[in-house]
Parts: structure tokens; sequence; C-alpha cells
């Protein structure tokens, strides 16, 4: 039968145990102590991590090798990691105060986020609509730059360039206004609305500030984009 150091080279996952038992201890027992130090570092894990809002959060600590003997801790355990914990898999210390053992665990984390994506091939100029648009989950970790994460976010906006079924909309994609669009020009004066028409001379999405000349002065002005095809101006 080979003995622990033996078996300790073999695995292929980072363990130190030190002052560990070669007494028999039953299955259950052993089982018990094995699911107290990953239940450990999995809770370490959760507390340390602020998911994304409607993103739900997994977390799964690599099983300890049935092998391995875990001694009983009568103190509660306690977890440290050196690493980050914004990647894919953490790396916890599970240690026990009381009777000197420790061991590292690799615990896997996956956050999902809902992300808005075309529920079909789009061109150029697609406006989008409901009728092509769902909400996916997708991990966090697979995600680059901004999304969105409802629909009605982006209804009415244009493509600018052409998208493939489930992979998400990000805002330099489209514009809710694009240039040389009519739009409608707001002024909002003292609690009154005074509307123009005007052309856009630049594309932009809600919230952006555009160029927009002014279809009867020929002027340009700087105005907020508020909707499809509706800037609004301060005077």
């Amino acid at each position: 039968m080979k003995n622990t150091s033996e078996i300790l080279k073999r695995l292929k996952f980072p363990v130190f145990l030190l002052g560990i038992s070669t007494s028999f201890v039953s299955v259950a027992q052993q089982n018990s102590a094995h699911h107290q130090v990953t239940e450990a570092a999995e809770q370490y894990v959760l507390s340390n991590i602020s998911p994304g809002p409607d993103s739900t959060l997994t977390v799964k600590a690599k099983e300890i090798d049935q092998r391995i003997q875990v001694p009983h801790c009568p103190l509660p355990l306690e977890t440290s990691s050196s690493g980050s914990f914004h990647q894919r898999n953490v790396t916890v210390k599970v240690n026990c105060p009381s009777n000197d053992w420790f061991i590292y665990l690799v615990v896997t984390v996956e956050e999902m986020q809902p992300v808005v994506v075309p529920s079909s091939a789009l061109s150029p100029g697609s406006i989008l609509t409901s009728a092509n648009l769902e909400v996916v989950d997708i991990e966090r970790s697979r995600l680059r730059g901004t999304t969105f994460r409802k629909e009605e976010d982006l209804i009415g906006a244009r493509l600018k360039r052409r998208s493939r079924p489930g992979y998400p909309i990000s805002p330099n994609m489209l514009c809710f206004v694009c240039k040389g669009d009519a739009v409608t020009i707001v002024a909002e004066v003292e609690g009154m609305q005074i509307k123009a028409t005007g052309m856009a001379e630049q594309d932009g999405n809600i919230g952006d500030t555009i160029l927009i000349r002014n279809k009867r002065s020929k002027k340009r002005i700087s105005a907020r984009v508020v909707s499809v095809n509706q800037v609004v101006v301060s005077i």
C-alpha cells in the first residue's frame, strides 16, 4: 500500500497537509471533512465577489482526492488567497489553526449575465425591434466592453455594421440618431419647449452630444440625443 507522501506527489492539484493522521476514519467522516473544506473555500470566494446587476453567480471548488484524509478541525477553518478574484479560477488556502494543517483548493467562478443579442443575422441599416432581438445569458469573462441587458434599451436603434445571431450588441455598432438623419430639435426655455427640424452631422446614441445643423437657420448646434431622431438643446 502506497504511503501518504507517495499519494500526494501524484496529485494533479496543489495540496499541502501537515500533521496528517494515518489512522482509519469512516467514509462518512471523511466526506464530511472534505465537504467542510470545500464549502469554506467556496464561501470565501463568494464573500469577495460582487456580481453585477441581474447576474447569476456560481462557484465550485475542485473536489478533494478521496485518498487524502483531512483531519477534523475543532476550530473554524481559516481561508485566504494571494490571487485576484476577477478571474475564472481562484486558488484558496484553507487551514486549520488548531492542529496545523492546510490545503490549497482551486475554486472555479462562473458569472452569467443577461445580454441583448440579435435573434438572426442583421445587415447594416437594420432597425432593431423586439422581433429581431433576444436576451441570453453569457459568461461575463467572455464579454468585452459595454453591452445591453434589456431589449427596450435598443428598440428603434439602427445597426451600423453586420451582426451575427447570439453575439452581443455594443454601443459602437449602432446609432439612435445617424449622420444625415432628419431630427427634431427640442429647445427647453423656462419650462417651455420650442421645436425645430435639423439634420444630424454625426452618429449618436442616447445621452451623446452631437452636432446638428438647423434646417431653417443653417446654424450648427450641439444637442443631446434623447430618443430615436430626437435631440434636446438647452437655451
